[in-house]
C-alpha cells in the first residue's frame, strides 16, 4: 500500500520483507533519503536499521517507524525514540499525513547531505592541492609544527626536503600553462608514489614541492634524496624530455618553526642549482 502511494507521489521505494532481503541491502547512502519500518518487523532491530542508516558520525538517513498495532506500544516508542529515530507514526493514519512526513523528512535531509558535502569540499580544498592531489602548503605548515614538537619532545630525527622541477618554466614557454600543469600533475603522482608510506609531500608552489621524512637523519635524507633523483628524472613527461630536478635537505632543530626549516631548504635548494652535476645541497 505504502509503495503504491509513494509511486503516486513521485517517489521511488524499495521494499524489504524479510531477513534476506534486509542483509543483502546494497543501495549506497546517496540513494536513500529516507526509511520506513514496520515497528513490529522481527528480522532488524532498531539498532540494525539505524547502523544501515549511518552515513557518519553526526548524519545518518532519517527513519520513520510506522505502528500498525491496535494497542499503543510505549515501551517501543521509547526505544525508537532513544535509538535515534527521527519519527514514529501510530495508527490511526491517512495517506495524506504519511506523504506529509516523508516530505518533511526527505527534504530536510537532502538540505543537510548537501550542506555535508560542501563542508567536505572546502575541509579537503584546505588540506588538499587540487593541481597534484597531495596534501596542501597550509596543511603542511602545521604538520611540520607539530612534528617539530614530536622531535624535540621525544629526541628524534626528522628531515625536510625542497624539490624544484627546474625545467618546467621553459616548458610551459613552449607547451603552454595546461600542458605544464599536466606535467607537474604526473610528476607528483610519480614522486607519490616513489616515496615512503610514512613521508608526506605537498606541493608548495608551482613545481615545487616540500617532502617530510620522519624519523629520518640528515645522511639517510641525502642518500633517499639521490634515490629519488635518479628514479625521477628518467621520467618522460615533458613531450619525451626528462626532468631536470634540484633538492635542498636539511633536518629539523629544537628550537626550529616551520617558516625557518622552510627558509633553510629554500637555501640549499639555491645552492644545489649552482651545481653543474648532483644538483643536491645540505643546509
Amino acid at each position: 500500500m505504502l509503495e503504491s502511494l509513494f509511486e503516486k507521489e513521485g517517489y521511488k521505494s524499495y521494499p524489504v520483507v524479510d531477513v534476506e532481503s534486509f542483509k543483502n541491502i546494497s543501495l549506497k547512502n546517496e540513494d536513500l533519503a529516507l526509511i520506513i519500518v514496520n515497528a513490529h518487523v522481527e528480522y532488524a532491530t532498531v539498532q540494525d536499521v539505524l547502523k544501515y542508516a549511518q552515513i557518519s558520525a553526526n548524519l545518518h538517513v532519517p527513519v520513520i517507524y510506522v505502528d500498525s498495532a491496535k494497542e499503543h506500544d510505549s515501551k517501543k516508542l521509547v526505544e525508537c525514540f532513544k535509538a535515534g529515530v527521527n519519527d514514529y507514526i501510530k495508527k490511526p493514519f491517512n495517506s495524506q499525513e504519511i506523504i506529509a512526513r516523508v516530505k518533511y523528512h526527505s527534504e530536510e535531509f537532502c538540505k543537510l547531505y548537501e550542506y555535508k558535502i560542501r563542508v567536505d569540499k572546502l575541509g579537503n580544498l584546505a588540506t588538499i592541492d587540487q593541481l597534484s592531489k597531495t596534501t596542501s602548503k597550509m596543511q603542511m605548515q602545521a604538520v611540520l609544527k607539530h612534528q617539530i614538537n614530536y622531535c624535540k619532545r621525544y629526541t628524534t630525527k626528522a628531515t625536510v626536503m625542497y624539490l624544484r622541477l627546474l625545467s618546467i618554466d621553459k616548458f610551459i614557454g613552449t607547451f603552454g600553462l595546461p600542458s605544464g600543469e599536466k606535467v607537474i600533475s604526473k610528476f607528483a603522482k610519480e614522486l607519490k608514489a616513489s616515496i615512503r608510506d610514512a613521508d608526506m609531500i605537498s606541493r608548495w608552489g608551482g613545481a615545487d614541492f616540500v617532502i617530510l621524512l620522519p624519523n629520518t637523519a640528515v645522511k639517510s635524507a641525502e642518500v633517499i634524496s639521490k634515490k629519488l633523483k635518479a628514479k625521477l628524472s628518467n621520467m618522460t613527461i615533458m613531450n619525451g624530455a626528462n626532468p631536470e630536478l634540484a633538492f635542498g635537505v636539511s633536518e629539523l632543530q629544537n628550537d626550529d618553526d616551520p617558516q625557518e626549516v622552510i627558509s633553510r631548504v629554500q637555501y640549499a635548494l639555491s645552492e644545489a642549482k649552482k651545481q653543474t652535476y648532483g644538483k643536491i645541497a645540505i643546509a
